[in-house]
């Protein structure tokens, strides 16, 4: 996984740990950068990080559910965080995001 879509992972995760420490505003930026996925791409992700109101469900869950194995749903997850991460829109997020705890 290359740097950019691990920041991207960390946001994430960051979000379903500490939903504290995202204010609402880049909540609702989050939620329009994964309408960039198709729906069931972006419920994928959702649910494997347990985000805006969504069940964190297993990687194993979730393979069972498309009919993977674990190995080929983790990549399919990190594929679809990868074409999030190259994204202006995500970059923009994260540049916000780095100057608003920049501010604090």
């Amino acid at each position: 996984m290359d740097t950019l879509t691990k920041e991207l992972q960390a946001f994430l995760v960051m979000m379903h740990y500490q939903p504290d420490r995202i204010s609402h505003q880049m909540e609702h930026y989050m939620e329009h950068l994964l309408h960039l996925l198709p729906p069931d791409d972006e419920e994928a992700v959702l649910h494997y990080f347990g985000i805006l109101g969504h069940e964190q469900l297993s990687l194993n869950e979730l393979a069972q559910e498309r009919s993977l194995s674990p190995e080929d749903m983790m990549q399919q997850i990190d594929q679809h965080l990868r074409r999030l991460a190259v994204t202006p829109e995500w970059q923009m997020l994260k540049t916000t995001e780095q100057n608003r705890k920049h501010n604090e």
